[in-house]
């Protein structure tokens, strides 16, 4: 094979690969995608069509990740018209998907994730159909069909499980009681008390579990059992120390709460929060993540009222 030209000042195409990666590594995804164009141009001219499909492709994803989706498409299809093989086609048809996804175009991108499914089906291992199934699941829910999107989340968490993958599993299961919950709430209580079954592997499962359940529950008008579902989801998230799901489950037991007359819990709940987010990420990120919940509290209560809670809440914590 001839030697490949050199048009970025005798920079060879494998350095170019080599220089993307290196920009990928720091977040600079239109240096990298530029490079990995060039790249791909310079083994389209020596007529390396792998190495050339293969750059195309990185680039139509990096390019789609920054939200170039012009550009990610012409490189995507750049990539379309060469003679590939089967892995690298399959990765292109997975972006022209992930593409349609990314643009708006559930309905496109449901058929394309599809055609992948049934293309490919000899191509791919159980993990990666797995993938692919929460994918289209994406895209159905997208196009607000949530019965469609629950059964390819748990097509795909059966996969999982058989391939002893149990968390990951899991999280796909509490994706569709999700979608179910939109259209047959139910059935998603069903799903979930199945799943409650066994016990949560570690806390980020219990904090994952709980809070699904919590928002469930409360759809459903138990107000009781969100609120225990929600102590899930806080104690599994101080366990696993995700300060994120910490705080929602606070924020939404307190809201919670505070629907049910309980002012004075619902601000017990964000004060308690508050002190506990402080002591895991200190006082200033604890302020900032729970002063907009606070301040919304004060609103609906009203200057006066808010203060009188306070105040309370204060003697109590004196006496204790």
């Amino acid at each position: 094979m001839s030697e490949p030209t050199v048009p970025l000042g005798g920079i060879s195409p494998e350095k170019m690969e080599e220089q993307a990666r290196t920009r990928l590594a720091r977040a600079d995804l239109q240096g990298a995608a530029s490079l990995l164009q060039h790249a791909a141009r310079d083994w389209n001219h020596v007529g390396d069509d792998a190495r050339a499909g293969a750059c195309w492709l990185l680039a139509a994803s990096t390019l789609r990740l920054a939200g170039k989706m012009k550009e990610a498409g012409h490189a995507a299809r750049c990539a379309e018209v060469l003679p590939l093989s089967d892995e690298v086609r399959r990765g292109v048809d997975m972006e022209l998907a992930e593409q349609a996804l990314a643009s708006g175009d559930a309905a496109m991108a449901r058929e394309r994730f599809a055609f992948v499914l049934a293309r490919y089906a000899d191509l791919m291992d159980a993990s990666l159909r797995a993938v692919v199934l929460q994918r289209r699941a994406v895209a159905a829910a997208a196009a607000q069909d949530d019965r469609a999107a629950a059964i390819d989340y748990r097509a795909a968490a059966d996969l999982m499980q058989m391939h002893g993958q149990p968390a990951d599993a899991e999280t796909a299961r509490l994706a569709a009681v999700s979608c179910l919950a939109r259209v047959d709430a139910a059935a998603a209580e069903i799903l979930w008390r199945d799943i409650d079954r066994l016990p949560p592997r570690d806390g980020t499962g219990a904090a994952r579990r709980g809070l699904v359940g919590g928002q469930l529950a409360e759809q459903s008008r138990q107000p009781a059992l969100a609120l225990a579902r929600y102590g899930m989801a806080r104690q599994g998230a101080l366990d696993a120390r995700d300060a994120a799901t910490y705080l929602v489950a606070s924020v939404q037991s307190s809201m919670l709460m505070e629907q049910q007359g309980q002012v004075g819990d619902a601000y017990a709940r964000l004060a308690s929060a508050w002190v506990t987010l402080g002591d895991l990420l200190g006082r200033d990120t604890a302020a900032a993540m729970l002063r907009p919940a606070m301040k919304d509290l004060r609103d609906r209560l009203g200057l006066e009222e808010f203060r009188r809670v306070r105040e309370a809440y204060a003697e109590r914590r004196r006496r204790h």
